[in-house]
């Protein structure tokens, strides 16, 4: 004990005696390190090319077929029709498993969650991961359908976002009416929507979601939700042909 207090006695006045420099002047010049580089460690590179094959086995499995080309566009698009339209029915298979059944009516997706176009043809695990890099999971809402309502108008003036579920009729970036099977949205009645996390906690500007009656959070990925229902549709022979039905029209 007492050799640890000398030592931070001496510490104390050497760092008290300690003269104040002052730069008067800097000169550099680039060091080449080129030749310090060691060569590449053959057993790291063979320790890792077993899980890097894995990898490049997953990213590359041909999880879908589409027989034309998946492309984000406003107000609405094949893309993202189609992902919205998966969101949707996830969400209702998970809610009718779920106590209470909280089956979601409509889905949302913003479009600045999807990071890129699907190909025309054969449509891999990798290009799923291109076109949803984040690690997003689906959530389940209760929410009023003032905030509906709210979340409507700010997909009107961006000029249509990814939807389903819903009917929206916009006008030079305003919200004329927004409908779900077919009925006018109630401001004070209750609805359950399916999204995802980010958006739930207000991101994208949604702070309306953060006005939510109740969330249901399922733990799944977003990216593993498309990925998973892709699979069984492809497994089940079916192709990708989606078409546009008027979700969000201009008038």
């Amino acid at each position: 004990m007492h050799k640890i207090i000398f030592v931070i006695s001496i510490l104390f006045v050497l760092s008290s005696c300690k003269s104040n420099l002052i730069v008067h002047d800097f000169k550099g010049h680039n060091i080449p390190n080129y030749q310090n580089i060691s060569t590449i460690d053959s057993s790291i590179v063979n320790f890792v090319q077993p899980y890097a094959a894995e990898i490049d086995r997953e990213m590359n499995e041909v999880i879908a077929e589409s027989d034309v080309e998946l492309v984000k566009r406003k107000p609405e698009s094949l893309l993202t029709n189609y992902l919205a339209d998966i969101l949707l029915y996830e969400g209702q298979m998970y809610g009718s498993r779920y106590q209470g059944q909280p089956i979601p009516e409509m889905a949302y997706l913003n479009n600045g969650g999807l990071r890129t176009d699907l190909p025309k043809g054969k449509i891999t695990v990798g290009k799923i991961y291109e076109l949803m890099p984040f690690e997003n999971e689906m959530v389940i809402l209760k929410m009023k359908g003032e905030d509906l309502l709210k979340m409507a108008e700010v997909i009107a003036m961006r000029g249509g976002e990814s939807v389903a579920g819903m009917q929206l009729i916009i006008k030079d970036g305003h919200l004329l009416s927004l409908k779900t099977n077919g009925k006018p949205v109630v401001p004070t009645a209750e609805y359950w929507i399916v999204t995802n996390d980010y958006v739930a906690n207000g991101g994208d500007n949604m702070t309306m979601f953060q006005n939510r009656r109740m969330i249901i959070n399922t733990g799944i990925k977003l990216r593993d939700c498309f990925i998973n229902h892709m699979r069984n549709d492809f497994d089940a022979g079916k192709i990708i042909s989606p078409k546009l039905d008027g979700r969000i029209r201009n008038e």
